[in-house]
């Protein structure tokens, strides 16, 4: 296994080093920037749910926000940067915290090359932080690592390193096997010592075996959080200690006694409506939105003529027998995701791209509408995928995610008023990442860029 890592290791430095150099995803400088920066004029969703602010003030200084709220509150200081925001919305930059930086446009395709084109698409649609639950540990922690140190263009990254599965994990290239207790020290100890954010279980686990894991890792300051499918929101996973899901639940309705103990243990849960949309094929019966700039802009072409020919035989049938229980499924989701935001429960924006139809960036935005759908309204679901998102991960301690004083300075301003009308958050004109403005036109496809192709698969399909 020592070899193996080693030499996941030098093929993911080889590819840092070249694709570096053949496109550019390099970011030199990327450190903290210096002068003060005023935003001024717009409106200001500050991702905490409050209500919009007009006419605002934000002063940006470093890569922190030094202030921020209405123009009578907010002084701009002599010598600022100023940017026009009139007839704009600022909203804090946008998170996913369930995306996977490898796969195909089918999530289940082997595809470890393309992760700067991944990387340059969340950033072109305003997501400027992720979760990665589920990956090759060394793969996702290089590239966590290179982006936090200024080497390779990004959003920051949080991740899960490998999802901990039975002896026979669906997913072998990306999980570690777990089939005894006696493992469960050791392989949480290397977990923290690899500084992973969080532990993923799989559905191939036991209670009894989530339990054992949260238990271990409190030891670590390390919580789970789990996917086990269809058991999802049942009340005996909710009492192994467990942090949160990494999916809502789709195939129960969550009863008023489970989301009730699921609120006293401070559990979290990751929205993912969109993958459910993709599994029911719904989007999938008109591919008219993948003509818009956030996927035209950063999808490689081929991952689109590959999409619209497995529609011309007709991969996305809506009336295959499986699909009635997605179907049912998806709706489910949305109703769990509704009765869990009112009771109080932590939700957070989450997507699970790449699948059909949940494209890297733009398939953020499209969990925004789908949780309105669902009955959130839109600043809600903008506080989903931005204030929640910060709690998720760091609690209230969180030093980003909300556009308030001290924090880090992540910001999107769109054209639009998503407020009123949640798809106008696709409207970007400006993504600023930790204080920096950041040439959008760089994060397109650009002539000559390597069109790396899928290879095999990294799904083991449980047998039947």
């Amino acid at each position: 296994m020592r070899h193996v890592i080693l030499l996941l290791s030098f093929i993911l430095a080889v590819v840092l080093a070249g694709t570096a150099s053949l496109s550019s995803r390099g970011e030199p400088g990327q450190g903290a920037p210096s002068g003060v920066t005023a935003i001024t004029g717009a409106t200001l969703i500050d991702g905490t749910g409050r209500p919009p602010v007009a006419d605002a003030v934000v002063i940006i200084e470093g890569d922190r926000i030094r202030a921020a709220g209405a123009r009578g509150a907010v002084s701009v200081p002599a010598g600022a940067t100023i940017i026009d925001g009139r007839g704009r919305t600022m909203m804090p930059g946008l998170v996913d915290l369930h995306t996977h930086l490898q796969g195909g446009w089918d999530g289940e395709a082997g595809d470890m090359l393309n992760f700067g084109r991944y990387l340059d698409a969340l950033l072109y649609s305003g997501v400027t932080t992720i979760l990665d639950p589920g990956n090759s540990m060394p793969y996702v922690t290089q590239i966590r690592q290179e982006i936090a140190a200024g080497r390779l263009r990004g959003p920051r990254v949080f991740c899960a390193g490998p999802m901990i599965d039975s002896g026979d994990p669906m997913w072998p290239p990306l999980a570690e096997p777990l089939t005894s207790f006696g493992q469960v020290p050791r392989l949480v100890k290397r977990l923290a010592a690899n500084k992973v954010d969080f532990i993923k279980v799989y559905a191939g686990l036991s209670d009894l075996h989530i339990k054992a894991l949260a238990d271990e890792g409190r030891t670590q300051n390390l919580r789970v959080i789990a996917d086990v499918w269809e058991r999802n929101g049942s009340l005996s996973l909710v009492r192994t200690g467990l942090y949160a899901f990494a999916h809502a639940p789709h195939a129960i309705e969550l009863s008023d006694e489970t989301i009730a103990e699921m609120k006293a243990r401070g559990m979290a849960v990751i929205s993912t409506i969109t993958v459910r949309e993709s599994f029911a094929v719904r989007r999938m019966q008109d591919l008219s939105f993948m003509n818009q700039p956030l996927v035209t802009d950063v999808i490689p072409a081929h991952f689109l003529a590959e999409i619209r020919d497995a529609a011309a035989k007709n991969a996305f049938d809506a009336k295959a027998p499986a699909i009635s229980n997605w179907i049912r499924a998806f709706e489910t989701t949305k109703r769990n995701v509704l009765k869990l935001w009112n009771a109080g429960v932590l939700v957070a924006a989450g997507t699970d791209a790449p699948y059909p139809g949940v494209f890297q960036g733009e398939g953020l935005h499209r969990e925004l509408e789908l949780l309105v759908e669902a009955g959130l309204t839109p600043v809600q679901a903008i506080q989903a995928a931005t204030g929640n998102a910060a709690k998720f991960v760091a609690g209230d301690k969180a030093d980003w995610g909300t556009i308030e004083s001290g924090k880090r300075a992540d910001l999107v301003l769109v054209t639009g008023r998503p407020h009123e009308r949640i798809g106008d958050t696709r409207t970007i004109a400006d993504v600023v990442l930790a204080g920096r403005r950041l040439d959008r036109a760089q994060l397109r496809i650009q002539p000559g860029d390597p069109a790396y192709r899928t290879s095999g698969t990294m799904y083991n399909p449980t047998p039947r």
